[in-house]
């Protein structure tokens, strides 16, 4: 028996609270209470991604159609109920003549007039498909079923890349912003120091020391780093409040992030990715779920070509509570396809073409998939290679800035040539750190890439 929704067990409703709390509120009350590492980002994320939550029910829905895929091969039967009222007279093409006839002998006689009956008629019809469209009996892997779950494998591999993606989306919100906030300080320090050396190269030109060029100079500098710093500062804000979307928390909600990026991973072995990748990547899966599909689509175009055999029963009864009248009818009907003009065949042959194709496009997706895996690699470490580079020249700015220093404050220096040092040091790491970003999407994107036969993020 069903319980009122007014007279719920107590414990039940406190239990759903609590649970309310844990999977909804908890997120909220953790991102606005302490700061987020990358993952506490993904799994958030993971939780509340409305990309996974549609993929969950579109499984749901797979898994339906194949029941009702099965389903449909088994025998149906219908029930039908009529209640009947009438009155009047016969409605036959004669029923006007006959009614107005007087008898004669003629052997015309007139018509029966009904006044008021009630008649009640019960019925069933049963069809049950033995052999249709591959069918036998619907006890075997019919086309239309094979079909359904063909589909419902796609699905369940689409949702492992839909993943990755998730991770990829949060990884790259959070190492973009908090590179940015990370950035915010230097670019400030920049600005100050040529608003400082703007304001001595004006001083010196004011004394005849300085062409007008050089405060020209100074000034497009000065403006560019602004410039600069204005556009970090709006990219920390909007990707704070892009990161809150993407953890499906209120827009209005306040997260404060871990001010480290997260290591790099040691770069994996290229020959074991790819060998993994080319044998388990998700989409090679998915491909082969097409394959299937298609594949059963030429079967089930295939077998209507054959002749159809189907069993029908009926089962009349009506009553007036004064007579009794029943029928009961069983056939079993073949359909034969004899001639349709080609079109069958020709559709047979565009099925059986295309499961050709889907065939053919399985190596397309390897090449694609070893195509993305490449290039990421060859990025990756062109990268690493500048990041030296820019390591060498920071090591060399930063004892020429510290010797600047010490020669300024021993009067041998002026401080412009200081402040122009630190500029440069100043922006060699602002450029390292970029790139110290960018490589770290680059890994995020690798994980894409191999659709997680390799993790670095979990």
């Amino acid at each position: 028996m069903t319980k009122s929704i007014l007279h719920r067990d107590p414990r039940k409703v406190k239990f759903a609270a609590v649970a309310t709390f844990l999977f909804v509120l908890l997120p909220v009350l953790r991102a606005q209470n302490r700061s987020l590492s990358l993952q506490d980002c993904i799994d958030i994320a993971l939780g509340k991604s409305a990309r996974l939550e549609a993929g969950h029910f579109d499984l749901l829905a797979a898994t339906a159609e194949i029941y009702a895929a099965r389903a449909s091969l088994w025998p149906d039967l219908t029930g039908t109920v009529t209640g009947e009222e009438f009155s009047g007279r016969p409605t036959s093409k004669f029923g006007v003549v006959v009614t107005g006839v007087t008898p004669t002998g003629s052997g015309v006689t007139s018509g029966k007039e009904v006044g008021s009956a009630f008649v009640a008629i019960f019925g069933a019809d049963l069809k049950y498909p033995l052999f249709e469209n591959g069918s036998i009996l619907g006890l075997n892997d019919a086309p239309t079923v094979e079909r359904a779950r063909a589909q419902q494998k796609a699905l369940e591999w689409t949702n492992h890349l839909t993943r990755e993606e998730v991770i990829f989306r949060v990884t790259h919100s959070f190492i973009a912003t908090v590179s940015a906030q990370n950035r915010v300080e230097p670019v400030d320090r920049r600005v100050e120091l040529l608003e400082r050396s703007l304001a001595i190269t004006k001083e010196q030109q004011g004394k005849g020391l300085i062409i007008p060029a050089d405060v020209a100079v100074i000034n497009e500098q000065l403006d560019g780093a602004r410039a600069l710093a204005k556009v970090i500062h709006e990219q920390a804000a909007a990707g704070s409040l892009e990161l809150t979307r993407l953890l499906g928390l209120p827009s209005s909600t306040h997260i404060r992030l871990v001010n480290t990026l997260p290591s790099p991973p040691v770069p994996p072995s290229a020959g074991l990715l790819l060998s993994s990748a080319l044998a388990q990547h998700p989409q090679l899966f998915v491909q082969r779920a097409k394959i299937e599909r298609a594949k059963q689509d030429w079967r089930l175009e295939r077998f209507r070509q054959y002749p159809s055999l189907i069993l029908h029963g009926s089962a009349v009864d009506v009553n007036d509570f004064e007579n009794d009248a029943s029928e009961y009818i069983g056939a079993v009907t073949m359909h034969i396809p004899i001639w349709d003009f080609g079109a069958q065949r020709a559709t047979v042959l565009a099925r059986k073409d295309t499961f050709a194709a889907e065939q053919v496009r399985l190596a397309s997706v390897g090449d694609d998939i070893a195509n993305d895996i490449v290039n990421i690699y060859e990025q990756v470490y062109a990268l690493s290679e500048r990041m030296l580079t820019l390591q060498a020249e920071i090591g060399k700015l930063d004892k020429d800035f510290r010797v600047a220093q010490s020669q300024e404050q021993q009067g041998i220096t002026p401080p412009l040539t200081t402040i122009d040092i630190e500029v440069q040091l100043v922006g060699k790491r602002d450029e390292l750190a970029v790139d110290e970003a960018h490589r770290l999407e680059l890994y995020a994107n690798l994980q894409r890439a191999t659709g997680g036969t390799w993790k670095w993020l979990r």
